[in-house]
């Protein structure tokens, strides 16, 4: 069971820490709780190690809502629309807020801005 929990972390963080944590794992009483603790951990390392992905992911479930909710509202009924009134306004800027920022992001980056999120 150790060597399984040690396995959900990336590669690079088990080099470093895995020997400490398997020894730590072994001193400790593996709960159902403490199992999905590491889990749930080593879960948030692979969507650090991966922020742009995280992001990318992020942002399709979130127009995806946005998406379902407009078709649900009846305020448009596909994913190629425009906008006749307010509420479809705002539905649809909640839909393409996130891909906007991201390519704001992405291009800033290219040109040498060097913004960055949480610095």
């Amino acid at each position: 069971m150790i060597r399984a929990l040690i396995g959900l972390y990336p590669g690079k963080w088990r080099a470093e820490f895995g020997d400490e944590f398997a020894a730590l794992l072994e001193d400790t009483r593996l709960t159902p709780r403490a199992v999905l603790d590491v889990a749930v951990q080593a879960g948030k390392l692979h969507l650090v190690a991966r922020r742009r992905l995280a992001l990318v992911l992020g942002a399709a479930l979130w127009s995806a809502g946005m998406e379902a909710i407009a078709v649900h509202d009846h305020l448009t009924a596909n994913i190629l629309w425009a906008p006749t009134n307010l509420a479809g306004s705002i539905m649809l800027l909640a839909t393409v807020i996130p891909w906007s920022a991201m390519a704001g992001a992405a291009l800033a980056r290219r040109v040498g801005i060097g913004l960055r999120c949480g610095s």
